[in-house]
Order: C-alpha cells, then sequence, then structure tokens
C-alpha cells in the first residue's frame, strides 16, 4: 500500500470515530447533553463496544491477551489506529502496550502525571500499569500491542545492553517493581516514521508471511531507538532506582542460570545469603527458586524451538543434571513435555 494512500485511510474517520465526536460536541454543551445520552440506541452502543463514561457499564478496566491474540498462534503483535475523539478512560492490560504519534498530538495520563505527546513521540507502557490515553481531536495515534512471550522470542536477544529501554523490558519480565512507561522524542525521523508505517501496512494487507515481516519490522524500530534516540528517553524519574536491584540480579541470573546458587548471588552484590533471599522476594515477587526455575525454562524453550539438541542436551544445558527432573519441571510450568513444546513451536518443513 503506498503511504498517501494508507495516510488518507487513516485520516478516515470511522463510524465510532464520528459517535465520538458527536458525544464530545454533546459533551461540551452541559444543558443538552442529558438529553443526548437519552436518545443513545443502547443496542448500538453495545454492538459497536463503544466507551461511554456515564454508562458504567460499557467501561473495561482490563484488557487481556485473549482479546486481541488468537489462543496457540505465533502472531504476538497487534496494531491498529486509536479512535480519534475518544473519551480517555482509565484501564490496564495484562500485555505491552506502544502508541506512536503519528500526526497531531494528544495527552497521556498514568497516574498523576500527564505527559503531552506531539508527531513522532513513542511511548512504551508496561503490563498492569493504569494509563488513559486523549485524542481529543483527529490526530493519529497508532497503538502497537505485544504479547510478553513475543518479547522474549523474538525481541530480547536485542536489549542485552544496561540501557533504559533493555531496562524497561527487564523489570516488567522480572520485577514487581517495574518501570511504568517510556517516552522516546524521536521528532522527524524519517526512518522510524516509514517503519511505523511498514507495520501499519503488513497488519491491514495481512499478506503471506506478514507476522514474520511484522516482526523484522519491530526489531528495525528497536535497533534505531537503541541508535539514535536514547538520549531522548524519559521515565517517571522516581522508579529508575526502584527497578535497579531486580534487573541487575535477573541480568546475574540470567548469564549463570545453570550453575547459579543463592550463595553466588550474594556474593556477586555483597550482601549475605539471608537479605539477597529476602531482596528478590521483595523486588521480583517470587523467591529465589521461582525466579531461577522460570529463567531456566525460558532457556530452555529457545532451545526447544531454535536448535535440534536433544532433550537431555537440553535439561543439561539450562541447568538440570537429570534429564527426567527437567520433564518434569517443564511440564508443570508450561503444562506439556518439551517434546511437545518443540513440536508445536518448530515451523513444520
Amino acid at each position: 500500500m503506498e503511504e498517501e494512500v494508507l495516510l488518507a485511510r487513516l485520516r478516515t474517520l470511522n463510524e465510532s470515530e464520528l459517535f465520538y465526536r458527536d458525544y464530545r460536541l454533546a459533551r461540551s454543551s452541559p444543558t443538552g447533553f442529558e438529553e443526548y445520552l437519552s436518545r443513545l440506541d443502547p443496542e448500538k452502543v453495545a454492538r459497536m463496544a463503544l466507551l461511554i463514561p456515564e454508562w458504567p457499564e460499557t467501561i473495561r478496566q482490563e484488557y487481556l491477551e485473549d482479546s486481541y491474540f488468537p489462543r496457540d498462534s505465533r502472531e504476538g503483535l497487534h496494531l491498529f489506529k486509536h479512535n480519534c475523539y475518544t473519551p480517555p478512560i482509565p484501564h490496564h492490560h495484562d500485555f505491552f502496550e506502544l502508541f506512536y504519534v503519528l500526526e497531531g498530538r494528544c495527552i497521556h495520563q498514568v497516574r498523576d502525571n500527564h505527559s503531552l505527546l506531539h508527531s513522532g513521540d513513542l511511548c512504551f507502557i508496561q503490563p498492569r500499569v493504569t494509563h488513559a490515553l486523549d485524542v481529543s481531536d483527529e490526530s493519529i495515534v497508532l497503538d502497537i500491542l505485544m504479547r510478553k512471550s513475543t518479547f522474549r522470542h523474538y525481541f530480547y536477544s536485542i536489549l542485552q545492553g544496561d540501557n533504559l529501554l533493555s531496562n524497561f523490558f527487564m523489570s516488567t519480565l522480572y520485577s514487581d517493581q517495574g518501570i511504568d512507561y517510556l517516552i522516546f522524542h524521536t521528532g522527524e525521523d524519517a526512518l522510524l516514521k516509514r517503519d511505523i508505517l511498514r507495520l501499519c501496512t503488513e497488519s491491514l494487507e495481512k499478506q503471506a508471511y506478514y507476522s514474520t515481516q511484522i516482526n523484522a519490522v519491530m526489531t528495525s524500530i528497536f535497533v534505531q531507538l537503541l541508535r539514535r534516540h536514547m538520549e531522548t528517553c524519559e521515565l517517571p524519574r522516581d522508579q529508575e532506582e526502584s527497578s535497579r536491584t531486580a534487573i541487575r540480579i535477573a541480568r546475574f541470573l540470567q548469564a549463570h542460570a545453570a550453575t547459579a546458587t543463592l550463595a553466588d548471588i550474594a556474593g556477586e552484590f555483597h550482601y549475605s545469603p539471608e537479605y539477597t533471599s529476602r531482596l528478590i522476594k521483595q523486588t521480583t515477587g517470587q523467591t529465589f527458586i521461582q525466579l531461577l526455575t522460570i529463567i531456566r525454562m525460558e532457556n530452555a524453550e529457545q532451545l526447544l524451538r531454535d536448535t535440534a539438541l536433544p532433550v537431555a542436551e537440553v535439561a543439561s544445558a539450562v541447568g538440570y543434571e537429570s534429564a527426567e527432573h527437567f520433564i518434569r519441571t517443564f511440564r508443570r510450568h508450561t503444562g506439556e513435555t518439551p517434546g511437545g513444546y518443540r513440536q508445536r513451536k518448530q515451523p513444520k518443513s
């Protein structure tokens, strides 16, 4: 799809946006707003899944992966245009969200923090964070939703460095004290804008292998942010330090998951084992063994998915002396055997 054709499509108001425009106009007239609400058709509101703050039954405060992503699918990115004129509704979700201001501006709210964002601004929001987005005119804001599992499987290797973008994802995956959001001010970065529009085109056209292509374009976006825009990155200042310890511990465990002990971590960070145990529980919500098992199982999933190593060698590589122990743990963690997981995840020849 040519860029001008795509932009014309994005600039055309859909039926929901026309509704929300009328809603905002009616709300600006207090004397006529009650009459406007009384004339609304509840069946139409339900059919179109419209959000009306005055009708609590239309409001969802939590959105789950199943609402956007098909089960048992490798598809892990979902992109759409945020409806213009939609009233700002506080909500949270169990997946990553990022939005990009393509044209115009919007206001993003997290707790008491209000950020006015303009064209070229890109915001990452972590799961479980309650936020609201106000697009009060015909500005174009693109939403990109990403499963946590998709990040682990496809993008984690890009973000191994010690930088804010990497720390954002790490704090979310392994900490109860994650960074709420990151904002990148990319300005007139034509390459980044081009990739965002490519994501949009692939999502709309859904040609063969579009899911693979979307992952490749998203990888390019991450690389561009790391190369050219880390100096523009901003985050809630009160959160960076609180998540730093959990991130350092998770990084150490990922690098030494096959052999690490609680004593190893205590020695690395110059703490006592007792204090280290409490610190891990406090910052991640997991015990040391639980966190170590999670990381080992993620490493095992990667080896099963991307290599042909026998299950016994996978077990040894991730830290299990007994293949039987590994298989039991893997099944308890994932609900399936290593062989079943490999068969489901590896591409069919």
